[in-house]
């Protein structure tokens, strides 16, 4: 079932969008802060986010870029109360996929929703870097089909390094060192030397395959 994380500090409007959105068959889950979003983030997989504008810790449309920049391929939908076309496109060149002006009706939303959706099942593709497959609807990481182990954070970095095929990965709060060090450990039982993840110093990480 499609998950869904409706991020908002109005309560009153959050509980009624919870209520819509899981009455119309969708999994909801709900938060008041940007910060308490990106602990979800960590801990579940959202096909959906639906998120404010305005937050007291910073904007939805930065909490994108954010997301992007760290490989996340959820289908990113802003709520604002203003019609704004250069804070629209200034969406869009973050990582924004949609923008919705409140208020708005149930059947308006619902169009987005499942216009975004669609446009990620289409978008999920296996991604192929030397002998690494990453299949993004499973869940499965095979090297020369031999399935590679991944926590859900290693995960992400994995497709972030992927995605990047042999360009730099920035060092950020999610690739630190002691996770590159777990993740080549895992990598190297199941790659040999065909795959290794270089360290770039004081720069970031890339992805190199060696076969």
């Amino acid at each position: 079932m499609t998950k869904i994380l409706v991020v908002s500090n109005d309560e009153q409007f959050s509980r009624m969008l919870n209520y819509t959105l899981t009455y119309n068959g969708f999994t909801v889950e709900s938060s008041p802060t940007l910060d308490h979003a990106w602990k979800l983030l960590q801990e579940i997989h959202f096909d959906l986010l639906l998120l404010d504008y305005k937050f007291r810790e910073g904007n939805g449309v930065e909490f994108c870029k954010e997301l992007r920049h760290c490989g996340s391929g959820a289908a990113l939908v802003v709520m604002g109360e203003c019609y704004d076309e250069v804070s629209i496109l200034h969406g869009m060149y973050s990582g924004m996929d949609d923008y919705i002006l409140k208020p708005f009706g149930m059947s308006e939303l619902k169009m987005i929703l499942n216009k975004q959706l669609e446009r990620k099942r289409l978008m999920a593709k296996p991604i192929v870097y030397g002998d690494l497959r990453i299949d993004m609807a499973r869940s499965l990481v095979t090297v020369k089909d031999k399935i590679l182990s991944l926590g859900k954070k290693e995960m992400d970095i994995m497709i972030i390094l992927a995605r990047k095929a042999g360009r730099i990965a920035w060092a950020d709060k999610l690739i630190t060192e002691e996770r590159i060090k777990a993740l080549s450990k895992k990598l190297k039982n199941v790659a040999g030397e065909a795959l290794q993840i270089k360290s770039i110093s004081g720069v970031g990480y890339k992805l190199v395959s060696c076969g």
